[in-house]
């Protein structure tokens, strides 16, 4: 999909060289691949196997996460006392979604990492791409840069292999996203302006929702580089495909970056307007992303001196977070909110 021409959508060569297998990935993943099985084999244990990954599935299906999980773990050591590789990889594959969605951060990446640990065991490459950048994402949160950069590469290296081009384009957006966590922001053009090509060769409803996260994060590589229009371009793009896949969080971010660039560009009422759009799709979104909006248009009054405007954003914001279920947020805009009506004098009166 072609979108506002201020964005370069060149494929640029990038040096992938001297990678190695050994050098990819941090250590405990290579122990977790020496793990050993007992490797007994049995038709019957296998059919039990399956019979429990199944019955997580329904499980699952049913609303009972927990119970799934259990079952997942045992279908796990089931597969395990077989060797059955793919089995396990298939275990862990249903355990690494049902602990993200569980919010058990521990658990997840250790459930990643054995899904990766079986897709190099059994040399299954398609699989492979999707597993280092999912332990890759992970590193990053975790803003372990260099590590995630080797699991990126690594992805994108079997991609290019495989002639993967969804594959290619994920992991080069994700080193994107690296260069920038890192600093490096005219890399995270380089590799960005690659990706979003390599997306638009594959249209259709997941490329479109990836390229519009490549198009957020180059918008955001522009504006620490000082070029404002460029930066507008990119979240634009990315807003115009955000909708198109329906894909509110990326939304949310692209009306952030355009209401930044048009700041950047000293054009106050687009910006206005487009933190004013913010908060309006912000009501059918998350509590997180209503509080962050209002705080916004807070920040955005606080800037051009309308300290009435201010405060009534900064209280709508504590509001949300207390009747939200977020007690540090609502305390943290609580104290902003007084240190700013003490530093402007609007702090109320007491008698006494």
């Amino acid at each position: 999909m072609k979108l506002i021409p201020w964005v370069a959508t060149g494929v640029v060569t990038i040096a992938l060289v001297g990678l190695s297998e050994k050098a990819t990935i941090a250590s405990d993943i290579t122990r977790q691949l020496q793990q050993p099985s007992y490797g007994i084999t049995s038709p019957l244990q296998r059919q039990e196997s399956d019979r429990l990954l199944e019955a997580g599935h329904t499980q699952s299906n049913q609303g009972n996460v927990k119970g799934a999980i259990k079952l997942w773990k045992s279908a796990a050591e089931s597969y395990r006392l077989i060797n059955d590789m793919e089995g396990q990889q298939r275990a862990y594959e249903a355990l690494s979604q049902a602990y993200e969605l569980q919010k058990q951060p521990q658990e997840f990446e250790y459930a990643l990492r054995q899904q990766l640990r079986f897709a190099r065991a059994r040399q299954d490459f398609p699989a492979l791409v999707g597993h280092y950048n999912k332990v890759g994402e992970l590193l990053l949160v975790q803003a372990s840069t260099t590590q995630s950069e080797k699991t990126f590469s690594e992805a994108f290296r079997i991609a290019q292999e495989l002639k993967d081009l969804p594959g290619q384009g994920r992991s080069l957006t994700n080193l994107g996203l690296a260069a920038l966590q890192g600093g490096r922001y005219a890399q995270a053009v380089t590799y960005l302006t690659q990706s979003i090509a390599l997306h638009q060769q594959t249209p259709n409803l997941q490329s479109v929702s990836a390229e519009a996260i490549a198009q957020n994060a180059l918008g955001t590589a522009y504006r620490n580089l000082g070029e404002a229009q460029k930066s507008a371009g990119a979240h634009l793009n990315a807003l115009i495909l955000a909708r198109t896949g329906n894909n509110l969080t990326v939304q949310d971010q692209a009306m952030a970056g355009l209401a930044i660039a048009y700041r950047n560009l000293g054009a106050n009422q687009e910006a206005k307007n487009w933190l004013e759009a913010r908060l309006k799709a912000s009501s059918g979104t998350t509590t997180i992303a209503r509080i962050t909006s209002f705080r916004a248009m807070a920040e955005f009054y606080q800037r051009n001196g309308d300290l009435a405007m201010t405060d009534r954003y900064y209280q709508d914001a504590i509001v949300i977070a207390s009747q939200g279920g977020y007690p540090q947020e609502a305390q943290d805009l609580s104290r902003q909110l007084e240190n700013l009506r003490r530093s402007y004098h609007l702090a109320p009166r007491r008698n006494g």
